[in-house]
């Protein structure tokens, strides 16, 4: 389903999103394609590689989801731009 070098790309969002706190779940990655990185449930952003890749983000007050957030954001736009570009080579 996802060649190499998305495969990659996935598993260094993961490592990033981990360094800022946050837990992975990949449980929809197969049949969902999202990516659920997340604090508890309020507190989530969730990143859809369909569809050109677009992103969920879920706040409540927590402030140390706040404090990440930014930083999370960032993270997973960055993720986004170098998974649009792979998915572009590879449907050419």
């Amino acid at each position: 389903m996802f060649n190499f070098e998305q495969r990659k790309l996935i598993a260094q969002l993961g490592r990033d999103m981990k360094k800022l706190g946050l837990k992975a779940d990949y449980s929809d990655l197969a049949k969902k394609q999202r990516i659920r990185f997340e604090i508890d449930e309020m507190n989530s952003i969730t990143i859809w590689v369909c569809y050109d890749c677009f992103l969920d983000l879920s706040l409540s007050n927590d402030m140390c989801f706040a404090r990440v957030a930014v930083n999370a954001l960032d993270v997973a736009n960055k993720f986004m731009e170098n998974y649009r570009k792979i998915d572009m080579e590879v449907t050419a």
